[in-house]
C-alpha cells in the first residue's frame, strides 16, 4: 500500500470523527458557560444563535451555569478516592483531566510515550483531546480491533528537526525545505490568544500559524513468520520467511538421521506501523513496533452510540435559563410598564423611534404638542403576580440533581441539621450509586492504560 493511500486512509478516518468532535464542542461550550451559542433560525429564516435571536426580540439572554459546578462535584469525588487510594500526584493531575473530559464528551484518550529529556527519561501517559484525535470504525468499547488510528499534531520547527532527524544533518534540511515551502505557510491558521480554545475549528490539513501539522497515522498491517519448535530442546522460536528453505533442508536432515523433529508452521503476524506524514502528504518518519500507544474508552458505547455525562443534563439546563430570561423579561416590561402616546399629539421635534428611544431610558424626556381638553401620553403599570416562575426554576434543579446523580449531599449540602454523621455518610455513598458506572468505566480504562505502562517499562 503506497503513501498516498494510508493518508487517504486516515483523512477519511478524521472526517467520521467529525459528528463526535461537534458535539463535544457543544457539551464543552455548555459547560463551560456559553449555553446561547446553538445555531436556530431567525425572524427571515437566516442561521443565528439564540443569543442573536432572543437579544433581537428585546430580551436579555440569562446563564446560571449549573452544569460546571456537577462537573466540578464528581471531578472532586474523583480526586478525593484516588488521593484516599494513594495516587501519585502526577499521575492524579493527568488523570483528573483526562476523566473532566470523560465527562463532558464521553471520550477518554490518552498516549503511553517512553521518552528521554534532560531531566532523565521514563515512560508517562499523556491526555489527547478528542479533537485532535481520530479513529477507524469501532464496534466495541476497547477498540481492540481497530486497524487505523492516529493524530494531528501542531509543532515548532525546532521541536520537529529534533523527534524526527535522527542525527542526520541532510535528513533535518529536507524536513525543514518541506515545511519552508509557500504552500506551507499558505496553509496556515490564525495565532491564538493565550486563554482561548485552540481546538475548536482544527482541519485535517491546517496547523496554527508558525507551527509545522504533522499528521501521526498508525495502520495495523500484516507481517509473515515461522514459529518453529524445536523438540530436541524443547523450545519455541520464530524465524523470519527469509529463512525457510534453510529450515526445510534442516527438518528433512533429521527426519532422515532419525533426530527429534523440528517442526515449521507459517503464520500471519500483527503488525503497527506509525507514519508521520506532512500536511502535503510527504513521508516524514515511520517505524513498526507491537502496539499503538493510545488507549481510549467511549462512554457507554451502546451500538456504536456515545452520550456524556454532560449530554444528559443539557435540556434541564436550557429550561433553567430560558426560565429566568423570561422572569427577568416579566420584570423588566413590569417596572416600565407600557406608555399610551396619542397619534394626535405627536412630538414636532422627535419621530416616533426616538421617542420610544428616549421612554425606555430612565432619565429620558418626551417633547410632544399638547391639545386642550385631550389627556397627554399615559404609563400604565400592571404588577406581574405569582406566575410561578419560580417554582418552575426549582423543579427543574430536583430534576437536573435527579438526572445527573449528584444530589445535594455530594455538594457538601444538608438538608436538615439534627442528622448525625453516619447518617450524613450513609446518604453520600447512597448518591454516589448512581455515578458508580462512570467511575468503574473510568477505572477499567485507567487499568488498561497500567498494563500498557508497564509493557513499556519491562
Amino acid at each position: 500500500m503506497n503513501t498516498r493511500t494510508h493518508m487517504q486512509k486516515a483523512y477519511i478516518a478524521w472526517k467520521r470523527c467529525d459528528d463526535l468532535r461537534e458535539r463535544r464542542l457543544r457539551l464543552k461550550r455548555y459547560t463551560f458557560g456559553d449555553q446561547w451559542g446553538d445555531i436556530t433560525a431567525g425572524e427571515n429564516g437566516e442561521n443565528v444563535t439564540e443569543r442573536q435571536l432572543r437579544m433581537a426580540k428585546g430580551e436579555n439572554p440569562v446563564t446560571n451555569n449549573i452544569i460546571r459546578q456537577l462537573v466540578k462535584t464528581v471531578v472532586g469525588c474523583y480526586r478525593s478516592a484516588r488521593k484516599a487510594a494513594g495516587t501519585e500526584s502526577g499521575i492524579l493531575e493527568t488523570d483528573a483531566r483526562t476523566f473532566e473530559e470523560y465527562l463532558i464528551s464521553g471520550c477518554a484518550i490518552q498516549r503511553v510515550i517512553a521518552e528521554r529529556s534532560c531531566t532523565g527519561s521514563g515512560e508517562m501517559a499523556l491526555p489527547v483531546s478528542p479533537a485532535r484525535f481520530f479513529t477507524g470504525s469501532l464496534t466495541g468499547y476497547g477498540g481492540n480491533e481497530v486497524e487505523i488510528i492516529g493524530e494531528l499534531h501542531d509543532l515548532s520547527l525546532k521541536q520537529l528537526l529534533m523527534r524526527h532527524s535522527h542525527g542526520d544533518r541532510s535528513r533535518a534540511m529536507k524536513i525543514k525545505e518541506i515545511y519552508s515551502s509557500d504552500y506551507m505557510r499558505n496553509m496556515s491558521r490564525p495565532i491564538h490568544m493565550t486563554g482561548q480554545s485552540r481546538n475548536d475549528n482544527l482541519d485535517f490539513y491546517h496547523a496554527e500559524a508558525g507551527l509545522c501539522r504533522l499528521i501521526e497515522v498508525w495502520s495495523l498491517d500484516t507481517a509473515e513468520r515461522l514459529r518453529c519448535h524445536d523438540a530436541t530442546t524443547g523450545s519455541f522460536f520464530f524465524a523470519p520467511v527469509s529463512r525457510h528453505a534453510s529450515l526445510l533442508r534442516e527438518q528433512s536432515r533429521r527426519k532422515k538421521s532419525g533426530k527429534a523433529p523440528l517442526n515449521i508452521r507459517w503464520e500471519l503476524m500483527p503488525q503497527w506501523h506509525c507514519r508521520f506524514y506532512a500536511s502535503t502528504g510527504e513521508l516524514i518518519d515511520e517505524y513498526t513496533a507491537p502496539d499503538h500507544p493510545y488507549i481510549f474508552r467511549f462512554y457507554p458505547f451502546i451500538d456504536g452510540e456515545i452520550h456524556s455525562f454532560v449530554e444528559d443534563v443539557v435540556e434541564q439546563q436550557r429550561n433553567i435559563n430560558r426560565l429566568l430570561t423570561l422572569n427577568d423579561r416579566i420584570l423588566a416590561t413590569a417596572a416600565k410598564g407600557v406608555l399610551l402616546f396619542p397619534d394626535n399629539q405627536e412630538s414636532r421635534s422627535m419621530s416616533v423611534n426616538q421617542v420610544a428611544d428616549n421612554w425606555a431610558q430612565p432619565d429620558g424626556f418626551v417633547m410632544y404638542h399638547g391639545i386642550p381638553g385631550m389627556p397627554g401620553p399615559q404609563q400604565l403599570y400592571a404588577s406581574p403576580g405569582n406566575l410561578g416562575v419560580s417554582a418552575m426554576v426549582d423543579q427543574q434543579l430536583k430534576l437536573l440533581s435527579e438526572v445527573s446523580g449528584v444530589t445535594g449531599v455530594l455538594r457538601g449540602f444538608t438538608s436538615t441539621g439534627d442528622g448525625s454523621a453516619q447518617l450524613y455518610r450513609q446518604r453520600q455513598e447512597s448518591a454516589l450509586v448512581a455515578l458508580a458506572d462512570i467511575f468503574d468505566s473510568f477505572d477499567s480504562f485507567v487499568a488498561m492504560r497500567d498494563r500498557k505502562l508497564s509493557s513499556y517499562s519491562s
